[in-house]
């Protein structure tokens, strides 16, 4: 999602508070015409909710409204809903893996397109083995 948000706020819901985004000031009437009552918005620039979020506080939207604070922390903290769980890292003990001083200094030399291709298949099947070892 690569949508830049303009405005964003808050509204009631049947009683419950609700954090807005919007692109464009129509959603605003869109708001009222479902049902929404207590509808405030302000001009922001963000690329996500969270950060929007955090803009509200930095400009103390809540203005001491302790229901609006909580509900724009608890957005602001939450930089992805969406996210997947981070992948479980594990730690592989490679035997026998020694390092030369020539392979330390390796990364300032430059390397032939065969040379490349070499080391690139040396590293290909040691990730292979560890892979295969998990």
């Amino acid at each position: 999602m690569s949508k830049v948000i303009y405005f964003a706020g808050v509204s009631r819901v049947a009683g419950e508070l609700k954090f807005r985004t919007a692109q464009s000031p129509a959603r605003f009437q869109q708001l009222g015409k479902l049902g929404d009552t207590d509808v405030e918005m302000v001009n922001v620039r963000c690329e996500t909710k969270s950060e929007a979020a955090k803009e509200l506080l930095s400009r103390n939207f809540a203005n001491g409204r302790a229901d609006i604070e909580a509900l724009l922390v608890s957005v602001a903290s939450d930089d992805n809903p969406f996210a997947k769980p981070k992948a479980r890292t594990v730690k592989v003990k490679a035997k026998g893996v020694k390092i030369s001083k020539a392979a330390d200094e390796a990364d300032d030399v430059r390397l032939t397109p065969k040379q490349a291709a070499r080391v690139r298949a040396e590293f290909c099947e040691r990730v292979r083995v560890a892979y295969e070892a998990n």
